[in-house]
């Protein structure tokens, strides 16, 4: 794996329970609650009826708080500004061999319950980690593979030296939330551990909790100031019950209702308010590993058939762009796209229905007389596309595949299937064709590395949570490893041009849209969220990224 703990298979949880939060709903529609010197923040963020009380860090199950009310990490990858905001951490520096890693830690941190935080609390994390295999986290992966030593030479110093120079580590092991050693090193076993009580950092403490939801309330230690009394969370199942909670203002931050400028803003303008800045693609992910898919010259005649600009009509109200040829949207990697690269690929993600046509008749599909093509060996030009059950924005946009494809001749079945289901099938390599979303990072190392590299190659039958479609390639491994041996970003960037070029000469998998961040407010009871106009976080309570820190203190309490 990459030097990147958020695997394919974690984003596309972490998507559905998104998608939940964007068209799902609540049990019931309840009033806010208030605390302190105003009304809870009231969030959507969890889905189910019933909810575990799990607060472990380290747990995939763990509440969402967890994650990004409790416990912080040492610093915040901004993906809408592509700045890595200090938290615990206020800085960090490189050594010229790029093989040791050095973080100054905030000073005047302490623990919910009073303790000092310090350099030992994050090296216990670490070392937890390394000595735990079960626990997850974002440095899982670079102290499994590249880390040597971790060392804490004073309080607020911690330095991590590498085994081999791999920078875009830096991401994920300063992503990694940080627990308090005087609590966990009494815990007997931090895989199983549910952490009833948590003792954290961040900005609120558990208040109350209930199978049907839970309330935090402010951290009076918080090393910053927070004007938010506290949160409310509850969970949510179904689409029309949260829609109603929506609507009716009982909600002030995460819902997304379908069509939301007729449906949502126009209820209340002045109030009502969303924003969908593009972090990642859609693809149409073909087997790589099955013939005719393994051909680069099949793939790009299924990329020229296809109606991009109807699924994002369709799927996405509009509300977004078409897929250039590389896969990944500009405006999540400012100054990264090369401009040459995506003009010689622009022709293999246009919709040309005669250039599909002509591409598949000198790949050997040859066309009936009832309009159906068949493969060269002579077989039905026909496969499965499988998507999760429920998640009716791939399910949308899936129909729309199957039917431009058609129109070149190409059969592809919608199938829709459960979601444990779909993962066992496309991880396991054992699909033909399905959808995914595209890795987004601070840097396109990550998104790059998932695509084409031998590394994250695996057999069929053994799971793949990064490279499901199997396609690797020797030359992007060389500009790879380059990439992760250089921190200067002048350098990186003109490898990534290189990567470029072969993704488009390649087409691995099959860029369709970019893909929304969604995200939704209420502005009755809270200003301050960030929009297009005030762009400084991203808006969605994305369970994997902790960037809901960085609006906390920005929030204040309408006037």
């Amino acid at each position: 794996m990459a030097p990147n703990s958020i695997s394919r298979r974690t984003l596309a949880i972490a998507t559905g329970a998104l998608l939940l939060a964007g068209c799902a709903s609540s049990t019931q529609t309840q009033k806010p609650q208030t605390g302190g010197s105003g009304p809870l923040l009231t969030i959507i963020a969890e889905q189910g009826a019933t909810l575990a009380r799990n607060f472990n860090p380290f747990a995939a199950t763990s509440r969402w708080a967890t994650r990004n009310a409790l416990y912080e990490p040492l610093m915040i990858w901004n993906h809408v500004t592509g700045k890595l905001e200090p938290s615990l951490a206020t800085g960090h520096t490189w050594s010229a061999d790029n093989k040791t890693l050095t973080l100054t830690l905030r000073e005047g941190v302490t623990w919910s319950d009073g303790t000092p935080f310090g350099s030992a609390d994050v090296l216990f994390t670490l070392e937890l980690m390394r000595t735990h295999k079960g626990l997850v986290g974002e440095a899982a992966t670079p102290l499994a593979q590249y880390v040597d030593t971790v060392t804490a030479p004073d309080a607020k110093t911690v330095v991590i030296t590498l085994r081999e120079a791999i920078t875009p580590a830096l991401y994920d092991l300063v992503s990694q939330r940080i627990v308090p050693k005087h609590i966990w090193e009494k815990v007997a076993d931090p895989v199983t551990e549910t952490n009833q009580n948590p003792v954290g950092t961040g900005p609120f403490v558990l208040s109350t909790f209930r199978p049907q939801g839970y309330e935090l309330k402010r951290n009076d230690k918080y090393w910053q100031k927070v004007e938010i009394p506290g949160l409310r969370l509850s969970g949510y199942t179904g689409q029309d019950q949260i829609n109603a909670a929506v609507l009716s203002g009982q909600i002030d931050w995460g819902a997304v209702v379908p069509d939301p400028d007729k449906t949502f803003v126009a209820k209340d303008p002045r109030n009502h308010h969303y924003w969908w800045p593009r972090t990642a693609d859609v693809n149409l992910v073909v087997n790589t590993t099955l013939k005719p898919f393994d051909d680069p010259a099949v793939r790009k005649a299924f990329s020229m058939a296809l109606d991009r600009a109807r699924m994002v009509d369709i799927a996405l109200w509009g509300k977004s762009d078409v897929a250039n040829a590389v896969g990944i949207p500009a405006q999540a990697y400012p100054g990264w796209l090369d401009e040459s690269v995506l003009a010689e690929g622009k022709k293999a993600v246009t919709f040309d229905l005669a250039a599909a046509g002509a591409a598949l008749d000198a790949a050997g599909f040859k066309k009936g007389a009832d309009g159906k093509r068949t493969t060269p060996d002579g077989k039905p030009a026909a496969w499965d596309l499988i998507v999760p059950t429920g998640w009716t924005d791939w399910i949308s946009v899936a129909g729309i595949v199957s039917s431009s494809l058609a129109q070149a001749g190409i059969t592809a079945n919608v199938k829709t299937v459960g979601f444990d289901n779909w993962s066992s099938t496309v991880y396991g390599g054992k699909f033909q064709l399905t959808l995914g979303a595209g890795k987004r990072g601070a840097t396109p190392y990550g998104y790059f590395r998932d695509m084409l590299s031998t590394a994250t190659v695996k057999p069929v039958g053994e799971v793949s949570t990064n490279n499901f479609h199997r396609y690797g390639n020797a030359e992007a491994d060389k500009l790879l490893t380059a990439f992760a041996a250089t921190s200067d970003e002048a350098e990186q960037k003109r490898i990534a041009a290189d990567l470029q070029r072969i993704y488009v000469a390649e087409l691995p998998t099959i860029p369709l849209y970019e893909q929304p961040d969604w995200g939704a407010f209420v502005t009755k009871r809270y200003t301050g969220f960030p929009s297009a106009d005030n762009a400084y976080a991203p808006l969605a309570n994305d369970p994997l990224f902790p960037t809901t820190y960085l609006v906390y203190p920005k929030l204040k309490a309408a006037r």
